[in-house]
């Protein structure tokens, strides 16, 4: 393959909510829990997701009810405990907060990358899609494609690709990964002819070029090698 694949599964900043497993005490502060809920971000970003999850969960037990701001804690909460491999407890939390609320699109999508890497195709595009119909953001469609794609999950991408808006569609990510995911499964022919829509629209990208002359080379060789197994299957009978 000329082109290298370039893995983009984006977890946004997704903070995540509460789910109603943390008891809201109401005895907290405001200020302690602006404190954990940095102490946790900064912990986040420094890739110490154990740390992280204890300073998220202190920010919500300061408060006594749940509103935009333990809803940004929870969201936080489930990030840390899908990257610390708990991906049970994190859609636990996410399910928690659509219960509160079915249309938060932080909580849809998280819950469509979760199910993308436990390899649940139909819950990932399920979710996945119904984030990005409420979000209507092109960028939010481009990622959940490009999670599906390096997820291995073909077919739902496919099927995602026809909900897409067309600026969506258009983006340089998704008409290479098109190109991309037709090549590795020997499809030249689409292949080919998403490598051409691509260089329509970016003519002046070489990597590409090379792409298309590459697969027409493939196509050729495939068309070659039928022909021959034609001829050879016609003269034995």
């Amino acid at each position: 393959m000329v082109m290298k694949k370039k893995i983009l599964l984006r977890i946004f900043s997704l903070a995540l909510v509460a789910s109603l497993v943390i008891p809201m005490t109401g005895c907290g502060s405001k200020r302690r829990q602006e404190e954990y809920k940095r102490d946790g971000i900064e912990a986040m970003q420094n890739e110490d997701y154990d740390k992280a999850l204890k300073y998220f969960l202190n920010a919500l037990s300061q408060s006594g009810s749940v509103g935009k701001e333990e809803k940004d804690l929870a969201l936080y909460k489930a990030s840390a405990q899908y990257k610390l491999g708990k991906s049970g407890e994190a859609l636990k939390t996410l399910q928690g907060l659509l219960e509160f609320d079915s249309k938060d699109v932080k909580a849809l999508y998280l819950m469509g990358l979760i199910y993308c890497d436990c390899n649940k195709p139909s819950k990932a595009l399920n979710y996945l899609t119904k984030a990005c119909s409420l979000s209507r953001k092109s960028s939010l469609y481009e990622n959940a494609y490009l999670s599906l794609i390096n997820a291995g999950m073909g077919d739902q991408a496919d099927t995602f690709y026809e909900k897409m808006p067309k600026e969506a569609r258009a983006s340089k990510e998704v008409l290479r990964l098109r190109v991309i995911s037709y090549e590795d499964g020997s499809d030249f022919s689409n292949a080919l002819d998403s490598a051409e829509s691509y260089l329509r629209q970016y003519p002046d990208d070489e990597d590409m070029a090379k792409e298309k002359d590459f697969l027409e080379t493939a196509l050729k060789t495939v068309s070659t090698d039928n022909d021959a197994e034609e001829t050879e299957t016609t003269e034995n009978n």
